[in-house]
């Protein structure tokens, strides 16, 4: 059914013009209003954000003898409005103020010093890894970090597999003695 034709149906026959409009754009609504508020705002939230896209183009529809332009684009804006103003509204009642009561402790689930760790061992690994030299480092980093075969990785480097598989081995080798000699225990 054309815009034209909807539009016609709509002021003929409303009820009928109501049900081939929702049954038209429902996903399209439903889907720029969950892409918006999915984050933020419950599942009743968004049904309800839905349903007042729906309302107000109805409204619309009654005061208006036509739309100028496309439906879909219609649709589109009046669903990113109500999105807006669903996120404005779930946010700022879910907003929280919090003490800042000198006797209370603030408590965090994250380790802050295996996390520091980890970020400092990931440097060291990285910076032995460079030292290798091309085309190693590239190997090495394409084949365990990016989980690439020896095929694609000796297109990648222009080498044959079977050297890519020789000078990954190589490379795992003296990086291994690398991190041994920097302190670390095998």
């Amino acid at each position: 059914m054309k815009d034209t034709e909807l539009q016609h149906l709509l002021k003929a026959d409303p009820e009928r013009g109501q049900r081939a409009f929702y049954d038209r754009f429902f996903n399209y609504v439903y889907t720029i209003v969950f892409a918006r508020l999915k984050g933020c705002a419950a599942m009743e939230d968004i049904d309800e954000c839905v349903g007042d896209v729906f309302a107000q183009c109805f409204l619309f529809f009654d005061k208006q003898n036509e739309i100028k332009g496309d439906l879909k684009a219609f649709t589109a804006s009046v669903a990113r409005r109500k999105a807006i103003d669903t996120y404005r509204r779930v946010v700022r009642h879910t907003s929280r103020s919090v003490s800042l009561d000198e006797n209370e402790e603030f408590v965090s689930d994250e380790d802050i010093e295996d996390s520091t760790e980890r970020t400092e061992l990931r440097r060291i690994l990285y910076a032995k890894v460079d030292e290798l030299g091309e085309p190693d480092s590239t190997i090495i980093i394409q084949k365990y970090y990016y989980g690439r075969s020896s095929k694609e990785i000796a297109e990648i480097v222009d080498l044959t597999s079977d050297n890519v598989r020789a000078r990954c081995s190589r490379a795992v080798k003296r990086l291994r003695d690398m991190l041994f000699e920097a302190g670390f225990s095998r």
